[in-house]
């Protein structure tokens, strides 16, 4: 387009500025989780309903190269669950409360940075 200003611009009736704008965005996620835990654990009869049923608890730490590891579990357990080698499985825990967590460099590693954390907490998404 000619210039619309000076000389020329006599015979053209645009202006020399123009604007315009676009914005657009593509984006996508993905998230995943899968957990696994196998194995025993000791606990301790906390208290006896009356009833019969036990609460237990217990917990067990394990130190590997580059952490710690805790696994703590607490639930309810009646009498006519628990094996005759002593044991029971965690289906038949009631109100079974399992938590595994960790410390040290793993640990560090698998959870989301600052960034991550703080839009989380404010995304109502």
């Amino acid at each position: 387009m000619p210039p619309s200003t000076g000389p020329i611009g006599r015979l053209f009736s645009s202006s020399d500025v123009t604007a315009n704008g676009a914005q657009g965005f593509k984006g996508k996620g993905d998230a995943a989780q899968s957990n696994a835990l196998t194995g025993q654990i000791t606990v301790t009869v906390a208290k006896v309903m009356g009833n019969g049923t036990m609460l237990v608890r217990g917990q067990k730490q394990v130190s590997l190269n580059r952490g710690d590891e805790y696994i703590q579990i607490s639930g309810i357990v009646r009498p006519s669950d628990v094996t005759p080698d002593n044991s029971v499985l965690s289906t038949r825990v009631a109100d079974a409360r399992i938590t595994y967590t960790g410390r040290g460099e793993i640990a560090r590693a698998s959870r989301a940075g600052w960034l991550s954390r703080f839009f989380s907490i404010v995304s109502p998404f």
